[in-house]
């Protein structure tokens, strides 16, 4: 099983002017900056590193290895895991998550099983279910996040066994128009995927116009102007014919 090696990097800024007519108002895409990630402190989950607790990792510097996973994600419902992970494959979706539904009762705090039910429910449009079952996950493996008295994080936990997760939830959060915690999850995700990955390849990772493009929809509705400006043009400089985003631009 290979290991993924997760790092630091710089922002690269595409210079991008767009014009709808002479008469109407430019987007300058060469001055937006990105918003800053809202937590004071900040722990990766499954990481292999060297740098110490408090360490600030500058841009290009590794910061780890990502663990592999567990060969056994269960003693008890290994057989009814690797069911439900052919199930899904299968795309049998509601079928995969009915094997699993009795493995969550009983491993009440497996991240393994509840990832792969929640996935399922997610898959077979099951949008309701799943919800509750990425709640359930996620307060397994960012249990030890905490938050400040006005509720904004103080401690945020990065699992990268996870990073699927926190963008399901995020776009579930966005159809719910929970756009502050879409946006939490969404970046939890992007942040990792975009900015420590060396595997990181925008043109083989498909929803990641979608996630860029979210943000600009929740910021949007937060009517916070140049977060918005940013991930519009960050959707625009890998899809510059996308129509979806200029429905959520502010100017």
């Amino acid at each position: 099983m290979f290991k993924q090696n997760l790092i630091t990097t710089s922002i690269f800024l595409l210079c991008i002017s767009l014009y709808a007519e002479d008469n109407k108002p430019t987007l300058d895409c060469t001055n937006t900056i990105r918003p800053s990630f809202p937590a004071k402190r900040v722990v990766m989950a499954h990481l292999d590193t060297n740098q110490k607790v408090g360490n600030r990792v500058e841009a290009g510097q590794v910061a780890g290895t990502m663990t592999p996973y567990p060969e056994i994600v269960s003693k008890t419902f290994e057989r009814q895991y690797r069911k439900a992970e052919q199930l899904y494959a299968e795309k049998k979706f509601n079928e995969a998550a009915s094997v699993l539904e009795p493995t969550i009762q009983v491993e009440k705090n497996n991240p393994f099983l509840w990832n792969l039910y929640a996935r399922a429910l997610y898959a077979a449009n099951r949008k309701k279910e799943s919800l509750p079952a990425y709640q359930t996950l996620l307060s397994i493996i960012d249990a030890g996040e905490s938050f400040n008295e006005d509720g904004s994080p103080d401690l945020v936990v990065l699992d990268s066994w996870f990073l699927e997760a926190y963008w399901k939830i995020s776009t579930l959060y966005l159809d719910n128009e929970d756009f502050a915690k879409s946006i939490f999850y969404n970046r939890k995700m992007l942040d990792i995927v975009t900015f420590a990955n060396t595997y990181y390849d925008p043109d083989k990772m498909l929803y990641n116009v979608s996630a860029l493009s979210y943000l600009a929809e929740a910021y949007y509705f937060l009517k916070n102007k140049e977060a918005n400006q940013y991930y519009v043009c960050e959707t625009l400089k890998i899809d510059r014919e996308n129509k979806y985003v200029f429905q959520f631009l502010l100017l």
